[in-house]
This record gives structure tokens, C-alpha cells and sequence, in this order.
């Protein structure tokens, strides 16, 4: 199970004969989660505990901004995109990765805990 708290993220989309990455931020409170990526991509949802696998599974919403690019290279357009995505993590030790599917593309998530909310 994962633990209330702030999260780090790092992406790498291995896509392109070129590997590319970037980093983000989520908060996590009673199994809603709130993030973001350094390219202005907004994601929330939410996190359950699959007790039977020991895994935390992640359902979130991604919201690209107008004519934004995933770290894959696909392009968002002038409208922006709204991207469903899901992946399951084993508890973080203190890293845990997954490996997740983004309009198509291969994207490795690392998911380091970096500290409790409030005092």
C-alpha cells in the first residue's frame, strides 16, 4: 500500500530510437491523487491497494495542455488532450517502477516517496 504523501516522479518514454525523460510531482491522501509533469500535463485520480498482488494500483486522468507533447512525441493539438491511464506499483522500497501504455507508447514511471503531508 502506498503511503499519504509526496511523491517524486520520473518518466522514460524508450519509443523513439532516443530515450527521453522528465520528472513530476504527486500528492497522495486517502487514495486520491493530485500530480504533475514538467511539461504542464495535470494528472488525478486515485490509488487503491490490491491486497492479493501487493500492489498499489494508479487510475488517473492525464490533461495535456493546448499543443503540449507527450514525452513519446505525440502532440496534444490545439485542444489539448485527455489521456485514461492505469498501472500498478509495488510497494516503493525505496524506488518502485512500472511500465505503462500512453496513447500507444511504452513509458517507464519511477515512483520514489519523498516525504509525509503536513507536520
Amino acid at each position: 500500500m502506498l503511503t499519504d504523501g509526496v511523491y517524486g516522479l520520473v518518466f522514460v518514454s524508450c519509443a523513439a530510437a532516443e530515450a527521453h525523460r522528465s520528472d513530476g510531482i504527486a500528492v497522495l491522501r486517502e487514495g486520491r491523487l493530485l500530480g504533475s509533469d514538467r511539461n504542464g500535463g495535470v494528472f488525478r485520480g486515485r490509488c487503491l491497494y490490491d491486497a492479493g498482488r501487493g500492489e498499489a494500483v494508479v487510475e488517473v486522468r492525464l490533461a495535456v495542455p493546448p499543443h503540449g507533447v507527450l514525452l513519446t512525441g505525440q502532440e496534444a493539438g490545439p485542444d489539448g488532450a485527455t489521456i485514461d491511464v492505469a498501472l500498478r506499483f509495488p510497494p516503493p522500497k525505496p524506488v518502485s517502477q512500472a511500465v505503462v501504455d500512453i496513447a500507444g507508447a511504452p513509458v517507464e514511471v519511477e515512483l520514489k516517496f519523498m516525504g509525509p503531508l503536513g507536520p
